[in-house]
This record gives structure tokens, sequence and C-alpha cells, in this order.
């Protein structure tokens, strides 16, 4: 009866070959002859029912098959590679593995983490931004930051912050819509949009709804895939956006938005420090998130 994976050697000659293209350097690499190579990959090609590999006079290429297997193989052993490397450095309990969406990421936990660097200088922590996290993948993730309603099954969730939208623009931007007598004219603004899976979000006609602004055609502008795009573009003068102001406070501080109005309008979703249940909420997980509500604090601060 066949087990579930194939023999782990041919695997791996499998890996070598198609990164180096050649079964000849790849029998230099595992130290073994090419003959051996050339072996486990037709056994490996036998147990799979499937052509992988592309022999050809100088070089090895894959088939679309070979080249599917190979984006799982090397992931896996990388992920191992790096796994061992860890325990052989005794940092296998300091070791966190998080998701956060990629706008938070990059705008607010990035350039705050030199103090968590300082705070615990032994935490290895691997941040990833992928739309959907694989949180029930125990083995990849052990918690994450979603953006969200926090009504996840199977997963404990806790409440970080809010949304508070407000419309931001750069300072030059703000200059040119403003007449003499102080009156910003935001019907003439290039107005930034944010893209959802159909269609965009109606950040901006929610917003001139609640800030009582007429004669502003929320259709019109640029749209963007994430809201730190969206940002980006109106710090380099592109346009007014409606962003998070958690997301832009750096940039407020620093000079390079300004806030357009007065008006701040509650999101209607927030974020959520997700883990799974049977995660014990100590070592670097109870780190990571006492650093994290703590910067929180002083941030609201």
């Amino acid at each position: 009866m066949p087990t579930d994976l194939p023999s782990l050697n041919a695997l791996k000659a499998f890996e070598v070959v198609a990164r180096c293209r050649s079964i000849t350097r790849a029998a230099a690499v595992l130290h073994v002859t090419p003959g051996a190579v050339s072996r486990q990959l037709k056994q490996l090609e036998r147990e799979l029912g499937e052509t992988l590999v592309i022999r050809g006079p100088r070089q090895t290429g894959l088939t679309p098959s070979g080249e599917r297997l190979m984006e799982t193989v090397a992931a896996s052993l990388e992920q191992m590679r790096q796994t061992v490397s860890d325990l052989r450095a005794g940092r296998h309990r300091r070791r966190l593995a998080l998701n956060i969406p990629s706008t938070l990421a990059s705008r607010w936990v990035m350039p705050r983490l030199h103090r968590l660097r300082a705070q615990d200088p032994a935490l290895v922590l691997s941040i990833r931004t992928e739309t959907k996290d694989r949180l029930s993948q125990r083995d990849e993730l052990d918690a994450a930051i979603r953006f969200g309603t926090g009504d996840w099954p199977n997963l404990h969730s806790s409440h970080l912050f809010s949304e508070e939208h407000v419309a931001v623009a750069a300072p030059g931007v703000q200059q040119a819509l403003t007449r003499r007598d102080g009156t910003v004219v935001l019907g003439e603004a290039t107005l930034l949009h944010v893209l959802k899976r159909e269609g965009r979000y109606l950040s901006w006609q929610h917003w001139l709804d609640a800030a009582g602004i007429d004669g502003v055609d929320a259709g019109k502008g640029f749209e963007f895939d994430t809201l730190d795009l969206a940002i980006e573009a109106a710090i380099a003068g592109l346009g007014a956006a409606i962003a998070d102001w958690h997301m832009v406070a750096d940039d407020l501080a620093a000079g390079r938005l300004v806030q357009l109005f007065e008006t701040r309008v509650p999101g209607t979703r927030s974020y959520w420090w997700v883990r799974p249940p049977e995660a014990s909420p100590t070592g670097a997980l109870e780190t990571f998130e006492r650093w994290l509500r703590a910067t929180l604090e002083t941030h609201h601060a």
C-alpha cells in the first residue's frame, strides 16, 4: 500500500535538480553519482504518475507538474531548514509567526518594531501580510491581526481599535484647494479611493455625508487596491484620501499630510488580535500582545 508521501530522498534530489537545472550539477551538490540522481527522479515520477523533469543535453527543465511540485517542496524544505536552525540556536520557544494586514503592518507596526526589539532582543518575529491568513494551520501561524467584526468561529479574538476616517492631503494640495477666505473647495480635488473585491469602498461618500458637504462628485478620482497606496498617493500630492486616522497619524505629525477638515467618521469595522483558542497566551505571544496594547495606549494618548 503506498504511503502518503513519496521518498524524501527522491524529493530532495528533485529539489536540487530543479534548482541547479542540471542532473550533473545536482549530483555534485548531493555528493552522489548522476546515475543515482536519475534513478531517484524516475522513482519519484513513477510514484506520482507524472513526468516532472524535461531532460535536455545541456540543461534540465521542469514540466508544469514539476513546477507545481517544486513550489511546494522548496517552501517546505525552507521551513524545515528554518525550524532546524531555530532549534539548534535554542530559539524555538521565542519564535512568533504573525499575519498582519499590509497597511497596518507597513504604516503602524513596522515603524514601532524597534521598541519591541529593544524590549525582547531574543524574539524572532516572522510577519506576513496575506489577504487571507491561514491561522487554522497551526504549523504556519501563531496569531494574526484581522480587520473585521470580530466574529470568527473557533478562534479567540479580542478588540484592538476601531477605524476613524479622516480626509487628508499633502500640504501643497491643501493650499491649492484653499480660497482666500480659508474655505477648502473639496470639489476641485482628485479623490483617491480604495478598491475592494467588488467595486470600491464608499468611504468618501460616507465621510461627505457625515461632514455635510455637498457638490462633490464622490465617483471621480483614482483607485488603488490598498489603503497604503492611496495614502502614498496623497503624500505624493496626487489628491485627497479618506484614511483611518491611525494609519496616517505619523504622517500628520511629520507634516507629510494635513487633515482637511475636523470631521472624523467611525468606521464599521475594527482591528482584532486573533489566535487559536488552544494557543496559550504565554511566552512570545504574551510578549507581543503586551507590547502591542501598550503601544496602542501610547498612540492614543
